[in-house]
Order: C-alpha cells, then structure tokens, then sequence
C-alpha cells in the first residue's frame, strides 16, 4: 500500500494548522480548528487550496500560484478518505 502524500491546506487563503474528519448527521465533514472562531464544518462556500509538499520549495517557487492548487470540497474529501493524502503543517512534512 502507498503512503499518502502529505499536503498542507488553505482555507480562504489562510494556512489550516488543525483540521479532522467527522462523519455528522450529512455525512463525511471536513472540521477546521481556528483559534479565533473555533471548530467549524467546512461546506462549498469555502475556497480549498492544497499544496504538496513532496514537491521541494525551490520548485514550489517556481510553479504557478507557488504550487497551491485549488480543490472542491467533494475531492478532498474522497481523497483523504481514500487516504491518498493527509493534511500537515509544512514543518511536519
């Protein structure tokens, strides 16, 4: 079985540094830990960006939108389901 890739996540434009998934009354959420407002089920309003970190940061630099990609909600989901990737900080990669 492969490992998953690690990636990090924005959220709005804003580095995600806790995130978890919870199977709630509409099925799979993505929850974010924000230290101002909380906890909070992300829904299709948001902007979803992920960023790969197997790529190196000198390549990174160089990529479009510095390597951030966006993504709907529905995709992340099934990704991290599938245990494809996994949400880290940078530093954790």
């Amino acid at each position: 079985m492969l490992a998953a890739r690690k990636v990090t996540l924005r959220v709005n434009g804003v580095r995600v540094t806790a995130s978890r998934l919870n199977r709630g009354g509409k099925g799979l959420e993505l929850m974010i830990a924000d230290p101002l407002v909380g906890e909070f089920a992300v829904d299709d309003s948001f902007s979803l960006e992920v960023l790969e970190l197997l790529v190196p940061p000198e390549m990174r630099e160089r990529l479009p939108n510095g390597g951030w990609r966006r993504v709907s909600l529905k995709i992340l989901l099934a990704l991290l389901r599938c245990g494809v990737v996994r949400i880290v900080q940078e530093e954790d990669s």
